[in-house]
This record gives structure tokens, sequence and C-alpha cells, in this order.
């Protein structure tokens, strides 16, 4: 039976599901000549509810406890997430008003499936139940098949939005199929009931790989990782620096509650070469790329195994780590494509958009935006004091502490080879001279969300504890 205190204690949820609603209404209501004031309404208004989402998710650190039926978690880890979701959306709005109007797509209904792919983010991390874990899925990649496609005169989007849609429409079968072997093992698809009696079953062992493999490909993943290069690209910016980032970190929250309930221990030298293969596939295949937003989505791969490490024994300080380093994530692979959209802008032919050539001798025509995009490459590379070496430091440590030294020294190798090709472009914005005019910066909140992310990843590469107190206290 649901009761008040149900809805008391899922306020972020609540807020996120009524702004969904309601700007989907405002886009009808206002008349077609004040386009643009509902617009700019729905932009302060947005910013304004997930900042109130934000602030409501602080008070669940300190909660424990099942609401609607035992269907929805409320915990210490429920709550971080939260805030890394919320306040990754909180950035990403920020960047998309100039983004949208440059591209003439400023439509009321793109925030509306930004929220509505966030509120299922928030339903897969709070998760109590295989179905809610479902509908989280669905509603937050059915929502990013539409935004990939959201410049639907470009058919660079439309295929991007298509390719998305086949390969998770097939992907979803795998998922629920395993579902149905995990229920008849347990009876039950809720989390608090599972059981194990001795010898687990072989159709139970298969319904938890098929599950996995979901969400290998949801991570971006080796094997399954063959469309985030043309997804990525193809999509605008601003969604696929979402789609890279929050989307993933609400992927990997989900896979740490679904670790943590299930019985993953005896495939951890699987992950473990799962997670080498991908760091590798994701690596090698990044130094030939000679687009920027191609590059970043092979580095997003090569970042997803770097994260699976943390999965090869899901211990508590394995859980830390992988909370740390996805704080970094969200901050630094969000900033860079915050910074390739503002670029973009400026680059008059089609055919040079997002090529590195494109970059040349940006920091001496833009020295802010090099000064930022630096920032960020430096950090996805993990060079000290920023919070990306952090991020690899917890998660490397990880696998020593749990006699995996082998995947750390080849994890710390392989990043290594992903120095080059973020070297690569720093070299192409400093050193070389400028192939286009100067930079305008009529992009000021674009500029505001990028400075946001620089300042983050900077104070948590400085301070670490002030986030790590925080997660230390995490309870799953």
């Amino acid at each position: 039976m649901i009761t008040l205190s149900d809805f008391s204690n899922s306020i972020p949820f609540l807020i996120l599901a009524l702004l969904a609603l309601i700007t989907m209404l405002l886009e009808t209501i206002f008349p077609k000549d004040k386009k643009h004031f509902s617009e700019t309404t729905i932009f302060y208004f947005s910013i304004l509810a997930v900042s109130a989402a934000v602030i409501f998710s602080f008070a669940d650190l300190t909660k424990n406890l099942f609401i609607y039926n035992q269907f929805i978690r409320v915990n210490t880890f429920t709550a971080i997430m939260n805030i890394l979701i919320l306040g990754g959306t909180l950035i990403t709005i920020l960047s998309s008003k100039n983004y949208l109007e440059k591209e003439n797509i400023n439509y009321g209904e793109y925030y509306s499936l930004l929220f509505f792919s966030v509120l299922g983010m928030m339903l897969m991390i709070q998760a109590n139940d295989l179905i809610i874990l479902f509908i989280g899925l669905e509603l937050m990649s059915i929502s990013f098949y539409v935004l990939s496609g959201f410049m639907r005169k470009k058919i660079e989007s439309n295929e991007s939005a298509l390719k998305y849609f086949l390969l998770g429409a097939f992907i979803t079968g795998f998922f629920l199929l395993g579902i149905a072997m995990i229920y008849g093992y347990n009876g039950s698809t809720n989390y608090t009931n599972i059981r194990f009696t001795g010898n687990i079953d072989l159709f139970y062992r298969i319904g938890l790989i098929l599950v996995f493999t979901a969400f290998i490909f949801k991570i971006g993943s080796f094997p399954l990782q063959m469309w985030i290069p043309d997804v990525y690209q193809g999509a605008p910016t601003i969604v696929t620096g979402m789609m890279s980032s929050i989307g993933k970190t609400a992927a990997f929250g989900a896979m740490i509650v679904f670790f943590n309930s299930y019985n993953f221990k005896d495939i951890s030298t699987l992950i473990a070469i799962i997670s080498i293969l991908t760091m590798l596939y994701g690596n090698i295949v990044a130094l030939s790329q000679t687009n920027i937003k191609r590059l970043l989505a092979y580095s997003s791969i090569a970042h997803a195994g770097y994260l699976l490490i943390g999965f090869i024994v899901l211990t508590n300080t394995a859980v830390y780590a992988i909370l740390f380093y996805l704080v970094a994530y969200i901050l630094m692979q969000l900033g860079a494509f915050i910074i390739a959209a503002m670029i973009e802008e400026n680059i008059p032919e089609h055919s040079m958009r997002n090529s590195l050539e494109s970059y040349k001798g940006i920091g001496k025509s833009n020295p802010g935006l090099s000064v930022m995009l630096t920032v960020f490459l430096l950090s996805l590379a993990g060079i000290p004091p920023l919070a990306g070496f952090w991020g690899k430091y917890y998660i490397f440590l990880t696998a020593i502490q749990n006699n995996y030294l082998w995947v750390a020294i080849t994890g710390i190798v392989l990043s290594l080879v992903g120095v080059y090709y973020y070297i690569k472009i720093i070299l192409y914005m400093w050193f070389y001279n400028p192939v286009t005019g100067s930079i305008k910066l009529r992009q000021e909140y674009s500029f505001a969300a990028a400075l946001l992310s620089v300042a983050g990843i900077s104070i948590f590469g400085i301070w670490p504890e002030l986030i790590i107190k925080y997660i230390r206290t995490v309870i799953i």
C-alpha cells in the first residue's frame, strides 16, 4: 500500500516527473508568435526545478529505507547518484540554450525528453526490482533515441537515432529474457526476495549473463561498443555529452546495485578480460581519429574499461573508487563536449566541423576556451592534480588490493597510450596557426556550464576528500 511517506521520501523524483510534464504543457500553451518567450521560460523554469531537486536529494543522504511496496530504495548511495545525475543535468541545461538556438532546434520538447531520460536514470538507480530497472532503462533509452535524431533535417542525426534504436531494441530482448530466467529461478524479481540454494542453476547463470550483456551494451563496453562512435558523431553535440557522461553514470550505478544483489563472484576473471579488451580497443582506435566527437567516443569506451575494473571484486572500497571516478567523469566528459559544441558555431564549413584541423590555433584566437578544454583533456588523461587522476588512482588501487595486479598494470600502460591522443588535441590548439577566425563568445550560458565543470575538476582534484567523506558513508 502506498502511503504519504512514500511521496515525502521521493521528492526529487516527483519534481523531475512534474517538470517533464509541465515542460510539455508549456510548449503547447504559448502561441507560435511567442515561441522564443516560451523556450526562455522553460529554460529558466528547468534550471530552478532541477536545482530544487538537487537540494532535496541532499536530505536523502541520511536515509535507508524502501518505499512504494519495496519497489524503490532510498539510501546514501541512491542520494549520491541522484545528486551526480541531477548536477550533470543542470550543467547540460545551462549549455543547451545557446546550442539549440544556434542549430535552430530550440523546441520545448527537448527539455521534456531530457527530463524523461533523467527520470529513467533515477528509476534505474533507485530500483529494488528488475521490472523497475527495466522500466527505467527503457525510459532513458527511448528518450535518447529521439534526442539522438533531434536535428531531424540532418541525415547524420537521423542515422544516429536509427542505429541506436535498432541495436537498443535488439538488446532489450536479451534483457527481458534474462529477467525471465532469473524470475524462474528465484520466483521473484525483487532484490530483497532473492534466495540462493546451494549450487546455482544453469538457467539462473544464463539469466545473469543476459542482463549483464544488456549493461555491457549501455555502458559501451567491448564487444558491444560498435554503436558508440556513429551515434555520438551524428547526435547533437550537447546530447552526445549527456549520453556519454550522465547516461553511462546511471548505467554504472544500476550495475553496482545489480552486482551487489546477485551472485557474480565467479565471473571476476571474465569481467577483468572484458575490462582489458575495452581499454585496449578504446585507446588504440582513438589514436587514428581525426574527428573530435569520434575521438571522445572512443575515449569514453576506454573509460568504461577503467570503470569495469571496479566490478572485478565489488568490495566497499571498489564502490567508493567507482563513485569518485563517476564524479570526475561527468565533469570532464561533459565539459569536453560543451567546448566542442561552442567551437562548432565558428566553423562555417560543414565538412570541417569537429575535425581536428579546425582546432588548430584556437589557443591563439580564444585562449579562454582552450584553457578549459586543456583542463578537461588532461583530466581525461589522468594527469595530476586534476580529479581524473584520482579517479584512475583509486580504481587501479582496488585492483591491486584484490590481487589483480596484472589488470592494474595493463590499465596503467593503456592509460599512458591514451595520453597521446589527448596531447595531440592540445598541441593542435596551442602550437599551430589558426585556420578559422576568432571564436565569438555569444554563448554565455555554455561558457558558465564549462566553467562550472572546470571548477569541479580542479577543486575535487586538489581536495578529493571533499566528496570522499560522503562516498565513504555509502550503504548499498
